[in-house]
């Protein structure tokens, strides 16, 4: 079920737990909480990453929330359905990146958004942002 939402406290417990995690990793990455609608509700930058980051794990988090699923699960979606790719990406206006590094966030068994992370690995992102999500877990 998808529904609820974060309170800024929320937010601010997602991104202390996806910075502490960017730190043991140690390399600059953007952190970016959105709730079930794929509204931004924090953005991070951690250690200075270069500046598209942000967009990209914007869209990491957008991607997840808008598809009800890790992102690193929709990866696979590109070579097996490129359309649904493509007209997922137009159709939220690019906000939609289908790489590792997007995890839903959940509160008492329900999506109330998700954590997008950029910059590192795929890995690297991925481990990062379930760090954030685990935080509401």
């Amino acid at each position: 079920p998808i529904s609820g939402e974060m309170k800024t406290a929320d937010v601010a417990r997602v991104l202390e737990a996806a910075r502490a995690e960017a730190g043991k990793v140690g390399k600059p990455v953007a952190l970016c909480v959105v709730n079930v609608g794929g509204i931004v509700l924090g953005l991070e930058r951690v250690g200075d990453p270069g500046t598209f980051t942000s967009i990209v794990a914007d869209g990491k988090a957008n991607a997840a929330v808008t598809m009800g699923r890790d992102s690193s699960q929709l990866a696979a979606m590109v070579e097996r359905a490129p359309a649904i790719v493509n007209a997922m990406i137009t159709r939220t206006g690019g906000r939609f990146v289908a790489v590792a590094g997007g995890v839903l966030i959940q509160q008492g068994g329900e999506v109330v958004g998700a954590v997008g992370v950029s910059g590192a690995t795929a890995e690297e992102d991925e481990q990062i942002a379930k760090a954030g999500a685990a935080a509401l877990a």
